[in-house]
């Protein structure tokens, strides 16, 4: 009889350390249930996750998120990365008498030097005859490059706001191998009416400093001044495509010239297809 209480005991036992253990496990899945709950917010943090929090098994995604800018920098490499082009929220809405969201970067040139150049159609345009325009609009181009292809609606709508009013929109081609009448076919194909200039020599598109298809240049007739050298928007990058700009950069430059305001010349790092120029060193 003693022999079978202890049995029994011994079996209560055991019963009562399982559902202490069963217990145990189900406050832990609790926890990790509550870790995997809170894990898309951390997604959204404008921060990358730290070694601490990079074990766990939602942090990869959380890096990942993170870990690269707009413009296609790695910012995983410091903890402090460098500034992306695109201000912060509060700086967003600034009264500054510019594009929103500018960086403080020093342009390549302050001032365009005179050219002639016929476009795809054979026109012929000088730049310094065009001192009856309210501001000149000069983006790079290149033929068949993505991001110029997908902004073709974006300068399209530029060009219908502010033509009217006085503002010159021209493309420079410095391309060696982007033949007129191929650019002639790929601006009718996307219905485009933005002469494209063609820089056979490269020698009007090497000094600009330019680096990528669509690097915009806004140009102060008279003056001549670079006003703003970037991207037309933040729309297209090279990771992602938005369905409206938050951020328009030449637009905001344009509308502070139309208003008689005073610019100060920005530079806005520039995405799009790279520009290969033979004579430029480094």
């Amino acid at each position: 009889m003693l022999s079978r209480i202890f049995t029994t005991t011994a079996i209560a036992a055991l019963a009562l350390s399982v559902a202490a253990c069963s217990g145990g496990d189900t406050a832990a899945k609790g926890a990790s249930a509550e870790s995997a709950a809170a894990t898309p917010a951390a997604m959204d943090a404008p921060v990358v996750a730290t070694s601490a929090e990079s074990t766990s098994a939602p942090a990869p995604a959380a890096a990942n998120h993170a870990s690269v800018n707009h413009a296609g920098m790695d910012m995983t490499a410091s903890a402090n990365p460098a500034p992306s082009p695109v201000a912060h929220e509060d700086e967003q809405h600034s009264a500054s008498a510019h594009a929103p969201g500018i960086t403080n970067h020093s342009l390549p040139i302050a001032k365009v030097a005179n050219f002639k150049l016929k476009d795809q159609s054979g026109k012929a345009y000088e730049l310094y005859k065009m001192t009856d325009a309210k501001a000149i609009v000069l983006t790079m181009h290149t033929k068949g490059c993505p991001i110029g292809q997908q902004l073709t609606p974006d300068f399209k709508e530029l060009q219908a706001k502010y033509e009217a009013k006085g503002v010159k929109f021209l493309m420079l081609n410095s391309n060696l191998y982007d033949t007129p009448a191929a650019i002639a076919e790929e601006m009718k194909s996307f219905g485009s009416t933005i002469p494209v200039l063609k820089d056979a020599d490269q020698s009007v598109g090497e000094p600009l400093g330019v680096e990528r298809a669509t690097e915009t240049l806004v140009i102060q007739p008279g003056t001549w001044k670079v006003l703003y050298q970037g991207p037309i928007n933040d729309r297209v990058t090279y990771g992602r495509a938005r369905a409206k700009a938050e951020q328009q950069y030449v637009g905001g430059v344009v509308d502070a010239m139309l208003a008689g305001q005073s610019v100060t010349p920005s530079f806005v790092a520039p995405e799009g297809c790279i520009l290969v120029f033979d004579n430029r060193k480094g």
